[in-house]
C-alpha cells in the first residue's frame, strides 16, 4: 500500500484502503501521534490528501480530521457507507472536520483537478460542505445529514434525500454546475446570515444561474432562512424551481436582477377508478390554472393515471407575482363530463377518482358498493395529506336515466365540496 504520514498531511496514492488500514499503517511505522483509535473512531490530525486514483473507501466508523483539508485529486475517490443496486444504503460513516473553513471541505484547491465524491448513509460534520468537481468526475451523496452548508459541482452529480442544518454562516446550498441526474429532497434548517462586502443575507438555496442555468429542486424541506433563495445577476431566461417541496416561511427572494423566474409546482396524480376496481384508461383531462389557462390535456394510462406537474405559485421577471391554484379539472369519456375546481396547493398522490357505472338511471347505482369502493380508496390508494373520503347523497338518485357513467370526484380538496356533472342539455349539482 502506498501510505504516507507526516505532520501535515496523510497522502493515500494509487490505493483503495479503508482508515483502518491507515492506522495499522501508523502502528507499524510508529506514526500514531497523527492517527489514534477506539473501536470504530478515528481521530486524524494532518490534512488528508488522495491522489494519481487512490480511494479512501469505509463504512460503519466515524472520523474526526482534525486538518484544514480533505483533497481528492481528479482521478481519486473517497467513498464513506454503502449501496445496494436497488438504490437504498447503509453501513453509514460519521465524520466531523471541524477546522475546515477555507471553502474546500471536500475536493481540490485546484477545482479542473478534483475526484469523485461518494456518501451514502452518513453524517458530515463540517463548517463548509464545498466540493469543487468538475470535468468527467462524480458526485453521489444519498441519504445524508449534512450539518453545515453545501456546494456541489459535479459532471455527474446525484443528490437525493439530503438535510442541511446550518452550525455555521452562509446559504444552505448553492446550486450544482455540470449534468446533474438527480436533485431530489434536499432539505435546509436554519439558514445563518452570510456576509458580504456589500450586505448580509441568509437563504436557502444560492442560485448562480450562468453556473446551472435552470435549476429544480425536487420536494425538500425548507425552512429558518430570511430569503428561501439568493439569485445572482445573469442575462436571463432561466428559472428556479421548487417541485413538491414544503416551504414554510414564504418566499422572499433576494435577486441581483430581475429577469430570473421563480415557480413553486406541486404533483397532480389522479387515479380513476371503476366501479368493480378496474382502472379507466383513456379518459380525457383538462387541467386549467385559476386564470383559465389550460397547463395539461391528455389521457389517463391503464392503470387509471396522469402525472403531472402545476404550478401553485409564480414570481417572473420583473416581480409578476401570481397564485395558480385553485385549478379547473375535467375528466370526461364520451358524453359524460367531470369539472371540479381543486384547490393544488400540496402534491395530491393516487387522489382518488371514482368512475361509477350505472345501469340507466340513477336509482340503479349500488350505494354499498359505492361505499366499498370509497373504503378500499381511503384504505389503499390515497397518499393525500388530510384527504377524507366521503359518500355520495341521494342527489344522485335524481340523475336523468340517460347517464350510464359518472365521474365522481372525492376528497376535501374539491372547493366547496361539490362537483358538476354534465351530460348534454342536462347539468346537475352532485354534494359530497
Amino acid at each position: 500500500m502506498s501510505i504516507t504520514i507526516n505532520s501535515t498531511t496523510i497522502t493515500i496514492d494509487n490505493e483503495t484502503v479503508s482508515f483502518n488500514d491507515i492506522y495499522n499503517y501508523a502502528v507499524d511505522n510508529d506514526l500514531t501521534e497523527y492517527i489514534e483509535k477506539l473501536d470504530n473512531n478515528f481521530s486524524i490530525s494532518p490534512d488528508i490528501s488522495i491522489i494519481n486514483g487512490g480511494s479512501i473507501t469505509d463504512s460503519n466508523i466515524s472520523v474526526t480530521v482534525y486538518g484544514d483539508l480533505i483533497q481528492i485529486d481528479k482521478t481519486s475517490e473517497l467513498r464513506l457507507g454503502k449501496i445496494r443496486t436497488n438504490g437504498s444504503t447503509y453501513d453509514g460513516c460519521t465524520i466531523k472536520a471541524p477546522n475546515i473553513k477555507n471553502a474546500y471541505g471536500f475536493g481540490n484547491t485546484d477545482t479542473s483537478e478534483s475526484g469523485n465524491l461518494f456518501l451514502y448513509n452518513s453524517i458530515i460534520d463540517i463548517f463548509g460542505f464545498w466540493s469543487f468537481f468538475s470535468g468527467n468526475n462524480t458526485v453521489e451523496i444519498i441519504d445524508c445529514f449534512i450539518n453545515g452548508y453545501g456546494r456541489i459541482e459535479g459532471s455527474n452529480s446525484i443528490l437525493k434525500n439530503i438535510i442541511f442544518k446550518q452550525s455555521s454562516g452562509k446559504y444552505g446550498i448553492l446550486c450544482p454546475k455540470g449534468n446533474l441526474k438527480i436533485m431530489e429532497n434536499l432539505s435546509v434548517y436554519d439558514s445563518l446570515p452570510y456576509e458580504t462586502s456589500s450586505d448580509t443575507f441568509k437563504c436557502s438555496v444560492y442560485h448562480n444561474p450562468a453556473y446551472s442555468g435552470n435549476l429544480e429542486i425536487l420536494y425538500g424541506e425548507f425552512d429558518g432562512y430570511e430569503d428561501l433563495a439568493y439569485i445572482e445577476e445573469n442575462d436571463g431566461g432561466e428559472s428556479l424551481t421548487f417541485k413538491g417541496s414544503n416551504i414554510k416561511n414564504g418566499y422572499s427572494l433576494y435577486r441581483e436582477s430581475d429577469n430570473i423566474d421563480f415557480y413553486h409546482q406541486f404533483k397532480f396524480n389522479p387515479t380513476v377508478t371503476n366501479l368493480d376496481g378496474s382502472k379507466a384508461s383513456n379518459i380525457t383531462v383538462i387541467i386549467k390554472d385559476k386564470d383559465g389557462i389550460e397547463v395539461f390535456n391528455g389521457s389517463t394510462d391503464q392503470d387509471g393515471q396522469v402525472d403531472v406537474w402545476v404550478t401553485y405559485y409564480e414570481d417572473i421577471a420583473k416581480g409578476e407575482v401570481s397564485y395558480k391554484t385553485p385549478h379547473t379539472v375535467t375528466f370526461s369519456n364520451d358524453d359524460i363530463t367531470l369539472e371540479s375546481t381543486i384547490y393544488i396547493d400540496k402534491n395530491l398522490i393516487n387522489f382518488p377518482i371514482l368512475f361509477v357505472q350505472g345501469s340507466g338511471s340513477g336509482s340503479d347505482v349500488d350505494y354499498d358498493r359505492i361505499q366499498d369502493m370509497l373504503d378500499a380508496l381511503k384504505t389503499n390508494m390515497c397518499d393525500c395529506v388530510n384527504n377524507d373520503m366521503t359518500t355520495l347523497n341521494d342527489n344522485i338518485s335524481d340523475v336523468d336515466s340517460g347517464i350510464r357513467q359518472i365521474l365522481i370526484g372525492l376528497g376535501d380538496e374539491i372547493m366547496q365540496n361539490e362537483v358538476l356533472i354534465e351530460n348534454s342539455n342536462k347539468t346537475m349539482s352532485v354534494m359530497l
